[in-house]
């Protein structure tokens, strides 16, 4: 018995009537000028036969792996797991497949994976945030295009995009809407105190007290991770020492463990504590007393870094892109 033979393009082409050329801009999703009809009927034919392009074959003519690298700090953070998957659904979209890193926030781990990445011949990588600034001699040695998002990165030749996040107006949005709702003495939780990015945020939560005519109590402040234990732990150290009415958190995370800490102590949300998160990760409408947050967009941004990457590979003059996120108040029941 013959065994099964695979479809080509020639196959797809003869079925419907059409060119070879017209199916692989179908199938590559170069397609602007080609009819509905046509573009329909040769997915159809595509589905239909079980065609499978031949990725090495592919590889071999363009010099493209069509495999795209994504490095983020922690999966466990349902952050990045959103964003992990906003990214490979664009990258499919397009014609390209990843392999996913988790660096833990480490700098020699995230090194060993952008060398590994290159060793496997990745045509592209995206480094979500962290607060790793990373290794600029490196980055030029690999010479791998790259996507940065909402972190600190050199400006290298190979930097394809970088994808940011209003923090400064995110987090004056945040208190902002907290003060508008009568609370003078809010709570501030955030990542490390060491990160630039921390120091955007808690600018952002002053102006608002600022432009409120209300002063910041240093002593509301804490910064450490943006992990659930933290939250919890902050926020029971702040209901230990000190007087407040509301929580500005700088992630949903945060947010969660903040909310925890404020049953396990006997206090209802919102009456008798706000808490505002900061995110708005798929959970976060799906808690018991569903979270206010600001919305960063992740699905969006994810889908924004992989297009500028892949628009920067595939262009003819590699133009680099600079997109802000802007953020916005959504409400719920905590705040």
């Amino acid at each position: 018995m013959r065994g099964h033979v695979a479809a080509t393009i020639k196959d797809i082409a003869r079925g419907a009537g059409v060119s070879i050329a017209t199916v692989s801009k179908v199938l590559n999703r170069k397609d602007a000028f080609i009819s509905e009809e046509t573009r329909s009927r040769i997915w159809s034919l595509a589905r239909e036969l079980n065609y499978t392009p031949n990725s090495i074959a592919r590889s071999l003519v363009t010099r493209r792996s069509q495999v795209l690298g994504i490095i983020v700090p922690d999966i466990l953070n349902p952050y990045f797991t959103e964003l992990v998957r906003a990214c490979d659904d664009a990258a499919r979209l397009r014609g390209y497949t990843t392999i996913l890193c988790n660096s833990d926030g480490i700098p020699d781990k995230e090194e060993a994976h952008l060398a590994f990445l290159a060793g496997h011949g990745v045509d592209g990588i995206v480094l979500a945030a962290s607060g790793v600034i990373p290794n600029a001699g490196l980055l030029r040695g690999l010479n791998i295009p790259f996507v940065s998002m909402d972190r600190e990165v050199p400006e290298l030749d190979c930097l394809a995009a970088t994808v940011d996040t209003d923090y400064r107006n995110g987090a004056f949005q945040s208190a902002g809407y907290l003060i508008a709702k009568g609370h003078t003495r809010i709570a501030f939780l955030c990542g490390s105190a060491e990160s630039s990015n921390t120091g955007i945020r808690l600018a952002g939560f002053e102006e608002a007290h600022r432009q409120a005519g209300i002063d910041v109590d240093r002593n509301l402040v804490r910064c450490g991770e943006f992990q659930h234990s933290f939250g919890r732990q902050a926020t029971r150290e702040l209901l230990e020492s000190t007087r407040f009415s509301a929580i500005c958190c700088m992630s949903d995370m945060l947010a969660i463990g903040a909310t925890v800490a404020l049953r396990e102590k006997g206090l209802v949300v919102p009456d008798d504590c706000a808490v505002m998160g900061f995110d708005n990760i798929y959970l976060a409408p799906l808690l018991e007393c569903p979270l206010s947050t600001i919305d960063r967009r992740i699905f969006e941004a994810g889908t924004i870094a992989i297009d500028a990457l892949i628009d920067f590979l595939e262009g003819p003059d590699r133009r680099r892109a600079a997109i802000v996120m802007e953020p916005s108040v959504v409400e719920r029941k905590t705040a």
